[in-house]
């Protein structure tokens, strides 16, 4: 009796999945951008923001953008995708908004909202314009602004 060396197409398909399987799993890597932890506080000439945003909008253009909530005492972390996830590693222009994101929840959709007056230089919300930039580095930043009257 002799026997074949040629495989059965059901294990060629099996080898085929499995070598497949591996260089995909090779080729993704640690999973994602090398990110970095984002907190601090943001205060307007040394007296702490009560609520606002601030948001981090990268340099290149090719990373995403991060945002974060400001909090009571003027605390914030930032996130990207998800809460507390940071800001992918890089150089960021930073813009600062003292208005509450919450004015703009309303109980009927599409309805006016009044919002409120800034209390901090308008160039302040533009991230072209407000002259804060950041570098987000691996592990934890603690990166605090201190937004001044011009």
């Amino acid at each position: 009796m002799h026997r074949s060396r040629v495989a059965a197409p059901e294990c060629r398909v099996a080898l085929v999945v499995v070598v497949m399987s591996g260089l995909a799993a090779w080729g993704c890597g640690s999973g994602g951008p090398v990110m970095g932890r984002v907190s601090g506080t943001i205060t307007h000439e040394g007296k702490p923001l009560e609520h606002g945003t601030i948001s981090f909008t990268p340099t290149d253009g090719q990373r995403p953008s991060a945002t974060g909530t400001i909090q009571s005492g003027g605390s914030y972390t930032l996130q990207t995708t998800e809460p507390g996830d940071g800001a992918v590693v890089g150089e960021y222009k930073v813009a600062i908004s003292d208005v509450d994101p919450n004015v703009y929840a309303t109980d009927l959709p599409g309805a006016p909202v009044k919002v409120p007056k800034s209390s901090i230089p308008k160039n302040a919300s533009d991230p072209n314009a407000s002259g804060l930039t950041a570098k987000v580095e691996r592990g934890s930043n603690k990166l605090n602004f201190d937004i001044k009257d011009k």
